[in-house]
């Protein structure tokens, strides 16, 4: 079959796709790209998906078969952890046993470079490339037992944990929201970032969904509103004052205030942008990408600050820390990385962060929003998937290369990535792929909840209309 990395990292179906015999085929290739390397070190983790532990270590015995050095998490970890003990090991490169979000029938494999972000586009398809070259000549796969490795101390076990929590305490003021007394509730979907803000605040948090399912409790552990029934219900029940939750990786944050409404990764990127800048008097290049709200903007033109946008994919915010000096890069899928911390998403950093403004606002989330939305706003997003076939997605895309700023009576189309509409009165649609799974996803930012309703209506339908 052909590997192909999308928007961050190749992910497929579980005993379809998604094979020992593949993930083999896709690590060795990473082995021959770097078979000059000087550095053999590689940080390899997993999450909890079916089967994460084995595929982890299928990828370490090819690892090792090929001399390299590896350390692996002694547990199912975040992938941000991963990012950071690349940094902080340095290593040649991290390997994530991990689908993020994606259903549970899926399982993937993220790539992280020697500053703990994401791989980029010229980094994956040197990769793809290589395998490619490998199985035109079917390339024997090395492999070395672990219990060898071992014993020759080319393979070790670690926790990271607490070099990411000494790293954590460096950037925020724990103690700050410990003395707050904010009672919180945080959802781990049944992910990876289970236990480890419990391991914090111990007695502050209330933690749901922590327990290993392999069914993600029948929904995708992705933090978005449709997903966070229970998080609303224990927020209410608990009288908490905020709930937090992060995908299955944990690099993507969502939240609900304490009123059980829910805020938008839109809205958190937006506060932690103001945040940095006006409490932490911090200045630097702000990245985001083209399905982010205009918020971001309309803050960086009040606080003269310069701002980039991005097609969707960390991997293009990564790539742009790496040129640049930037203050925080962020997409509205929840993934939101500040460089100083590490060149990559952190849904566990942003949770805290979010916790550290409402201790020193010491005002209700819902007020901190409302204040947000009443500086830079109004503007209400919403977003729709259309789950398709992939042939029938061939089929739209190859008719929506017709498609006109006309067409939906927009003043701007761009095709940065996908066909963004920009229209008269500010607000915007988006039709693109997903580079993860077989939908067609719908975007829209409005002045009003209704209004943004009805340009993903429109959306729709004209989907409808050119794939009959």
């Amino acid at each position: 079959m052909t590997i192909q990395f999308g928007t961050d990292g190749w992910r497929a179906i579980i005993g379809k796709d998604f094979t020992y015999e593949n993930v083999a085929q896709l690590i060795q290739a990473f082995c021959d790209f770097h078979v000059q390397s000087k550095n053999k070190k590689v940080i390899v983790g997993y999450d909890r998906r079916f089967c994460s532990r084995e595929f982890a270590e299928e990828a370490t015995k090819v690892l090792l078969g090929n001399d390299f050095q590896v350390e692996m998490a002694s547990q199912y970890v975040p992938t941000p952890l991963i990012s950071c003990g690349v940094v902080q090991k340095k290593a040649l490169a991290g390997v994530m046993i991990t689908a993020s979000h994606n259903p549970y029938q899926w399982n993937g494999v993220k790539i992280k470079e020697r500053d703990g972000g994401s791989a980029s586009t010229k980094y994956v398809k040197a990769i793809e490339k290589q395998l490619l070259k490998n199985q035109n000549r079917n390339r024997r796969i090395k492999k070395q037992r672990l219990e060898k490795a071992i014993k020759n101390k080319q393979l070790r076990f670690f926790n990271p944990l607490p070099d990411y929590l000494k790293k954590l305490s460096q950037f925020v003021d724990l103690n700050l929201i410990k003395k707050s007394k904010l009672k919180i509730v945080y959802d781990a979907m049944h992910g990876a970032g289970a236990g480890y803000l419990k391991e914090i605040f111990r007695k502050q948090i209330i933690e749901i969904r922590d327990q290993e399912d392999l069914l993600f409790g029948g929904v995708n552990p992705e933090p978005i509103e449709k997903n966070l029934a229970f998080l609303k219900a224990t927020i209410k029940k608990e009288k908490a004052h905020i709930g937090l939750v992060t995908d299955g990786d944990a690099d993507r944050i969502g939240a609900i205030d304490e009123k059980g409404n829910f805020i938008s990764a839109q809205q958190i990127f937006a506060l932690l942008l103001q945040y940095l800048l006006e409490d932490r008097s911090w200045k630097a290049q702000v990245i985001k990408t083209v399905s982010t709200t205009q918020m971001i903007d309309r803050i960086c033109k009040i606080f003269s600050v310069p701002l980039d946008e991005t097609p969707i994919g960390f991997k293009h915010i990564c790539q742009a820390f790496r040129e640049s000096k930037v203050l925080i890069g962020g997409e509205e899928s929840g993934g939101i990385g500040i460089p100083c911390h590490v060149e990559e998403r952190d849904g566990l950093l942003c949770a805290l962060l979010l916790l550290e403004i409402l201790a020193k606002q010491k005002l209700p989330f819902s007020q901190v929003i409302s204040k947000l939305q009443k500086k830079y706003g109004p503007l209400y997003y919403y977003r729709e998937d259309i789950p398709f076939s992939s042939a029938d997605i061939k089929t739209v895309l190859k008719k929506l290369k017709a498609c006109q700023a006309e067409d939906f009576k927009a003043v701007i189309l761009d095709k940065k990535d996908g066909w963004k509409f920009y229209f008269s009165d500010q607000s915007w649609l988006l039709i693109r792929a997903s580079g993860t799974e077989p939908l067609l996803r719908t975007y829209a930012e409005a002045k009003t909840k209704k209004q943004a309703h009805q340009m993903i209506a429109m959306a729709k339908k004209y989907i409808k209309k050119i794939s009959t």
